[in-house]
């Protein structure tokens, strides 16, 4: 939520709502979707109370427990339709964890790389959205002959991000170098590194435990 209020990179912030400016126990993002954060259930209602009632139901990174009270009360256009779910575990780098994997060259993505990225990622985002992600940065990937054949990169909450490996070069440690850059980059920047793991996601979720990072939550991405 730090990262999409104060834009640390590059959100597409439209507003934000919390129920109560000097003491707050809520805080609701509005970007693409919806994001919202409390430490209560009463909290996460006086900010629902707010959101507009012709805004489409579509949120991300909503910690899971929220979700069937968002559902329960929610008022907008497409209250009672279906809702479809994906579940993550957050994970965060404590200082000084961090595994060093520097196996392979990496080197930063470049603006031609989006067409690929986004042809690739199969949670549809488009390669404007992609080309915006390499601009603001930070992004890295692995070449052969020239061509991108793993990389990473931020989302525009700050969590790290679209890693990807080409299925013909898996299982020779790019994702563990890639991992490395990225956080080693927002360390460098006093910058906390995150990310979410789809939950069924087993060898990403081995993968990033053996990086040094430990599970922090369990968050959400949900809507109709």
């Amino acid at each position: 939520m730090f990262h999409l209020v104060n834009d640390t990179f590059g959100s597409s912030l439209r507003w934000v709502r919390t129920d109560d400016l000097h003491d707050p126990h809520a805080i609701l993002c509005r970007t693409r979707r919806l994001t919202l954060f409390a430490d209560s259930g009463p909290a996460a209602l006086r900010v629902l109370a707010e959101v507009p009632r012709n805004l489409r139901l579509r949120f991300g990174a909503t910690p899971t427990r929220f979700c069937r009270l968002i559902r329960t009360h929610w008022r907008g256009p497409d209250a009672g339709r279906r809702l479809w779910y994906n579940h993550c575990y957050q994970y965060a780098l404590k200082p000084g964890r961090l595994v060093i994997d520097k196996t392979h060259r990496v080197s930063r993505l470049r603006p031609p790389d989006a067409q690929l990225i986004a042809r690739a990622w199969p949670y549809g985002r488009s390669a404007e959205h992609i080309l915006s992600r390499i601009r603001k940065g930070p992004g890295y990937c692995i070449r052969r002959k020239g061509q991108p054949v793993a990389w990473g990169l931020m989302h525009d909450d700050g969590s790290m991000g679209f890693l990807h490996v080409v299925e013909q070069y898996r299982h020779h440690g790019m994702a563990r170098t890639l991992t490395t850059a990225l956080a080693r980059n927002l360390l460098r920047r006093g910058i906390q590194p995150f990310m979410y793991i789809v939950t069924t996601n087993r060898p990403s979720l081995r993968l990033t435990a053996s990086m040094g990072f430990s599970r922090a939550g369990r968050f959400s991405w949900f809507g109709t």
